[in-house]
């Protein structure tokens, strides 16, 4: 029980205390979005880079790890997408969606300070690169999916190349190649950037977990719940289940195990609803799954906090 007193409720409390403040009119929505331009261009990005500018580049980098990881995300998303077609017709777009709905999480936004409050800076490491990966890999995709469908006229070569220039003028991935170039360089940071760095990273948990709780006032459910339970089991039952037969198979060590596995815990990533609404299709099951996984979370990553602790 220790372990959910000094982690667990001090980090739901704070994603409590932003749904409240976006619930009862103390932060709008445009405050809501400054918030989170501020984590996502600014905080989140320096915490990821001062963690890889401090940590030996051959610690960063797990090959067993990786692909136990991604076999795991898209074998789940897979299951997750075909079955989902067999038990809710729907077409291929949805079925896409649903399987990013199975396997991706909110690694960024929670993964991160709850992985480092619970194992210590070490094991965010493997949290980073876990993000790493789904950014790179699954995110597009499972874009490119959602682009042979809407539009099977365009040519693959454009698709990857716009894909690609979003993936580089991404400030999470700048943040990453950026800290594993200081890590492989040998130097150490120079001082008043390392502390600038520091000083910007440390306001990246407590803001990340607030904004989340205020774009969660925003969502509802309205019908679906079958579907939406369907969501929320994958995510975070079969999805750590996945995490921890292919991390046993690979043989990665404990400690990068138990991140992997909490890391598939987590709840629906809210990138999941940006593309169901980009792409104008699956909006109410996705919104709907964001906030029933991330409620019932409470409980499964607090249990699990205990199990891996």
């Amino acid at each position: 029980m220790q372990v959910i007193l000094d982690t667990a409720l001090p980090f739901f409390a704070l994603v409590f205390c932003g749904y409240g403040a976006g619930r009862f009119g103390l932060l709008s929505e445009a405050s809501a979005s400054g918030l989170n331009t501020f984590v996502f261009y600014f905080a989140l990005p320096a915490f990821i880079f001062v963690l890889l500018a401090t940590t030996p580049i051959d610690e960063a980098l797990n090959a067993s790890f990786a692909a136990a990881y991604l076999m795991a995300g898209l074998g789940v998303a897979a299951v997750a997408a075909f079955l989902g077609v067999w038990l809710f017709a729907s077409d291929k777009s949805s079925a896409v969606l649903r399987g990013a709905s199975a396997s991706l999480g909110n690694t960024g936004y929670m993964g991160l300070p709850l992985i480092a409050a619970a194992f210590g800076n070490e094991a965010a490491v493997a949290m980073a690169l876990g993000l790493t990966l789904e950014v790179i890999f699954m995110m597009p995709l499972a874009i490119i999916l959602l682009e042979a469908d809407k539009g099977p006229e365009r040519k693959l070569s454009d698709l990857v190349s716009t894909v690609a220039l979003a993936l580089v003028k991404n400030p999470i991935i700048i943040a990453i190649a950026a800290g594993a170039a200081v890590s492989f360089s040998g130097f150490d940071l120079f001082s008043p950037v390392g502390n600038f760095a520091e000083l910007l990273g440390d306001a990246a948990g407590p803001c990340a977990l607030f904004t989340l709780g205020a774009t969660l006032a925003g969502r509802q459910l309205s019908g679906g719940l079958a579907e939406i339970s369907y969501l929320t089991f994958f995510k975070l039952a079969a999805h750590p289940a996945a995490m921890w037969a292919t991390m046993t198979l690979f043989g990665v060590n404990p400690l990068w195990t138990n991140v992997a596995i909490l890391a598939a815990s987590l709840p629906v990533a809210a990138n999941v609803f940006i593309l169901a609404r980009q792409y104008d299709t699956y909006i109410d099951r996705t919104s709907g799954a964001i906030l029933v996984s991330t409620i019932v979370s409470v409980a499964t990553v607090s249990a699990l906090l205990i199990l891996l602790t």
